[in-house]
Formats: structure tokens, sequence, C-alpha cells
């Protein structure tokens, strides 16, 4: 039976033909720098049209190409997507094959998602952070896909013979296969076919799935279109004023790569085609290295990447003196933590982005800051806190009654709901779960917070983490900034109970009773704190922590006061 026989006889799932329409738009304004493209199976190719020649570095030879070089050209890495396709036809993936690709972060999970999408199937990016019950239920929702892996996350994850039987369609290594295991093909023994012609798929037809952090569960799979993702990516390509993308950039980029985020910031970086420095681990040594040796100009890394680098913000060689431009997305950030780096720039006006953003809507919020933005400590509340504006003419805001439903009058704390267009398709095996989330364009967050009168949110917290009359984020920020040696703070919502406050110190030395008193006079009252280290927070692979894991760890029989509905 040949393999297009095979593909024949396999039935398309549900989730690839039953979705949510999305809105689609395509400019911000008629002068607006737009994507060059919303399909991520072309990004590369048309960046090295572009620019062939500019550089790509990454902080380690990809696991699919262990022998090749740490930097290349645009060209060269499109050149190794064309190797990826051929390899991936080789083992069988065909148009609307779904390939979930779980292995150790790096640039090349973002490669293989290419691959997989030139030719036509959906590529499927999962963190192998996860557990073995987890991974399962991911790659059961997926109905049968190839699987992409290496020896670490096969055992580690409980990808055993059985697993990889009942869960996956074929399983291929891009390292070494372990000889016991006749059930896996070696990726690397798929080279040397011939270049496969580009199957790219329509612009508003389903193209690739990520997935969300998964703070307080099993992460939900994001579904979207090139023609969503295009209009996400009309945000980040814009010509702003001060911290727009410029080809004579050097961007440096640590983040998981299986996150919506690397997905939708290779259009930006495809149209532009920068210098880029790709890495991998925020921890690693060589990390040190690659940014004192290139002296980024723009740098985007996770909230909590950039507060574990405020050590290295302080190294006599200067990493960060060149930065005009640093990004973070996903949470909001510590005030303490952007107050450190832009004083670690030698540029005259340097700018921080915060970004608040969502994998199935995008960027919801945007709000830059400069030195004097952040200049006052342990205000209350942190100015890190008011996370800015929707982008005016894209996007909308409303804060609605939790219970009712009711929209709520500005100044009010309300469950947030927000309308733009790029919204994902659905949540792949979890339709139900989209569906109750959204209210014809409007998309609900999860998140309570506050509009103010000029429009600018002020997030409080997530709905599943609310402590009455207060607010966790602003509390932690607070404390961080007011205890300079802590390293994180995280405040637990308790049912029937005082809020529980858990923090880490450098050299895991506790925070004095009177050090903590003095940092906490005027601060909502709260049960005595508990002292971790800094390895002891369980966190996702965009770093976030799960709260709800931790106050099980600590806390025991000890119950949240949110709903969770809209999680």
């Amino acid at each position: 039976m040949t393999a297009e026989t095979t593909q024949a006889k396999r039935t398309r799932p549900t989730f690839l033909t039953d979705y949510a329409p999305t809105r689609y738009r395509k400019r911000l304004t008629p002068l607006s720098r737009v994507p060059i493209t919303g399909r991520i199976g072309e990004v590369w190719h048309l960046a090295a049209q572009r620019h062939p020649r500019n550089p790509v570095i990454v902080d380690r030879a990809p696991d699919v190409d262990r022998d090749g070089p740490l930097e290349r050209s645009y060209l060269q890495w499109a050149a190794l997507v064309d190797d990826l396709a051929s390899r991936l036809h080789a083992l069988g993936v065909r148009e609307w094959d779904r390939v979930a690709v779980v292995k150790r972060n790096h640039l090349d999970v973002a490669l293989l998602a290419s691959a997989a999408a030139r030719i036509g199937a959906v590529p499927a990016l999962i963190t192998d952070h996860h557990d073995a019950r987890t991974l399962a239920v991911m790659l059961g929702r997926l109905e049968k896909p190839f699987l992409i892996t290496d020896r670490q996350a096969l055992e580690r994850m409980g990808l055993d013979k059985e697993a990889v039987a009942e869960l996956t369609e074929k399983t291929a290594c891009v390292d070494d296969v372990p000889e016991d295991r006749p059930d896996v093909v070696s990726f690397d023994g798929l080279r040397g076919g011939p270049v496969v012609e580009p199957r790219l798929r329509a612009w508003e037809e389903p193209m690739v799935i990520t997935h969300t952090s998964g703070t307080t569960g099993v992460p939900k799979l994001v579904l979207h279109s090139a023609e969503s993702l295009y209009s996400l990516g009309l945000v980040e390509a814009e010509r702003w004023p001060f911290f727009r993308l410029r080809d004579d950039d050097t961007v440096a980029f640590c983040e998981p790569y299986s996150h919506q985020r690397i997905i939708t910031g290779l259009l930006p970086l495809a149209t532009v085609a920068p210098k880029l420095v790709m890495m991998s681990d925020p921890l690693a040594p060589v990390v040190r290295d690659l940014l004192v040796e290139h002296k980024p100009t723009f740098v985007e890394t996770l909230p909590n990447a950039f507060l574990a680098w405020e050590e290295l913000a302080q190294d006599p060689a200067k990493p960060f003196a060149n930065v005009r431009v640093f990004v973070n997305s996903f949470d909001a950030i510590h005030t303490r933590t952007v107050r450190t780096f832009l004083a670690a720039t030698e540029r005259k006006l340097p700018v921080w982005v915060q970004s608040w953003s969502q994998t199935e809507a995008g960027a919801v919020a945007i709000r830059p800051y400069t030195r004097g933005s952040v200049k006052r400590r342990g205000h209350r509340p942190p100015p890190t806190q008011v996370l800015g504006w929707p982008v005016p003419g894209f996007g909308r805001l409303r804060a609605v009654d939790p219970d009712t439903g009711i929209p709520v009058r500005r100044g009010e704390v309300g469950l947030i709901q927000f309308s733009a267009p790029g919204r994902c398709l659905t949540y792949v095996g979890e339709k139900e779960r989209h569906d109750l989330k959204r209210e014809g364009h409007w998309w609900n967050l999860g998140d309570m917070a506050v509009i103010n009168r000029l429009g600018a949110v002020r997030l409080i917290d997530r709905e599943v983490d609310r402590i009455p009359g207060a607010s966790a984020l602003e509390i932690e920020d607070v404390l961080l900034d007011r205890l300079p040696r802590t390293t994180e703070v995280i405040v637990l919502a308790v049912a029937g109970g005082k809020p529980q406050p858990v923090y880490s110190s450098q050299f895991d030395q506790p925070v004095t009773e009177a050090q903590w008193r003095a940092a906490t006079a005027d601060l909502p009252e709260m049960a005595e704190p508990i002292h971790i280290r800094w390895d002891e927070f369980p966190r996702t692979a965009t770093w976030k922590v799960r709260r709800v894991m931790l106050r099980e760890q600590l806390l025991e029989d000890a119950d949240g006061i949110g709903y969770g509905t809209w999680t």
C-alpha cells in the first residue's frame, strides 16, 4: 500500500473541519508595514529571498543537525527546513497529518513546524516538560499524530512501546535511537530524499497547533490559521515610534520554541530579517558569552527569565549596554526588573515594551516604559501592573461581572474580555471549552482587572487565583521591590484563610522578621511567609509558577477561591 493510499484512508479529525470563524485584518493603517506572510511553511524561504546572507546564530547545534554550524544565513536555515520537510515526507507525513514535536527546547522546534506546514501537515508543538499522563492526554487529543521527539523525552515522559503504538502513527527520534526500541525510527536516517514540493494550507484553513502554559492543569491545545496568525502579526510588524523592529537590529531571543510566541514572532522577523541570536536555555553559561559577543540592540525573553538575569545585567562585561528595546510578553513584569535592565543599557533613551498577550488572542495590551516610568520604589500600585492599552482601532477591552456577565463601570474590578482580529479557531479536543470563552467577537481572557477612565487596564489577578479585596500581583511586585534579595515572591489565595506568601532569596538566606514586617506594614494581612529555594517553585515551560500545584505542595487540603471556569 503506497503512502498516498494510506493517507486517503486516514480520516481528518473533526477539530480540523469544525471550528469557530476568526476575523482577518489586512493592515492597521494604509501606511503600515505588514507581515510578509501568515504561512509558517514559507517564512524562512521568504526571509532568505529578502536578506539571504543575514546571520541567525543559535546557542548549540540543532538536535536535527547535530554536526551543523551554530551560525547560518537565512538561506542556509531555509535549506535545512527543506531537508526536514523531506525527512518528514520519507517518514510518511502527508497533507492534514498532525506532526507533534516534543523535544528539548531549541530553534529547531520552530524549523520542524515550518517543515511540516510546508508539506501541508499540521504541526503541534508540545514542550517536553510534561509528565507522562499529561503528554498522553495531549497526544490523544491530536488523534494519532506523527511524533518527532528525542531520547530524553522518550525516557522521561513515559513514551514506551505501548504509548507509542497507542498514541502515534509513527514516532521518530532526532538523536540516537535506543537499541531496544525498534518501534522508533531514526529521524537522521531519513536524510537524502528529494526536496518536496510545497503544499501550503489555504489562508483560512487550520495550520498550526501550540499550547497554553498549563498553570492550572493539562494545557489547552490552541489551533490557528495563517489568516489568524497574520492578523496577530500586524501589531509586531508595524513601524512603531522608538520600538519598531529594524533591519539593522541584533535581536537576542530566548523563549520556549514550542509556544505560540515564536510562531507569531517568525512573521515580523521574516519580514525584517535582522541578525538573530536565538537561545534556548536562559540559565546556560553560553547565554552570557553570546550577549557579550554580539551586543544585542533588541532583547526578548520571559518575565521570569529577565528576573533570573538581573545579576547578569550587572556583569562588568555589560552584555546589555547596547540594548535600545527590551520586550517581555506572557505575564506582567516586575518593576524592579524593568528598572534593573534600563539601568544596564548605555543608550540614552532605551524603551521597555510590556506586551500582555495570550496564545489564543495575541497581544491584548501594550505599554512602553522608560527609566522615569519605574523610578519610584515600592510604589502601590506598581507601575508595571498597569499593562497599557489595546492597539487603537484594532482591539477593544471590556470588564464584566464574573457572576452575571454584565459589563461593569470603568474603575471597577471585572472579568476581562477582549475583541480583535486573529483569535484562535478552537481548542483541539475541547471545542466546548473554547465556545464557553467566546461571546460573539468577545473573548474571555480569564483575568480580573480594572479598566480606568483612559482605557488602560490594570491587571489584578487570574480569576482562578483571585484574592478578595487585594491583588496578589501587586503584593508580589511590591515585595520584590522592597526586598531586593528576594528572587521570587508568590502570594497564594487560600479559601477560608489568609493569603499565603511564599518566597525564595539570593543564596537561600531568609528575610529577617524585622525586614518582612517593615516591607508588609501597609499591605493586606497575610499568613507568615514560607521560604523555599528558587528551584522548588513548580513552573511551566514559560517559567510561570504553577500556583495550584504550589498550594497543594505546601498547604495540605487548602483550596483556592476563584471559580476557574475560564481557564
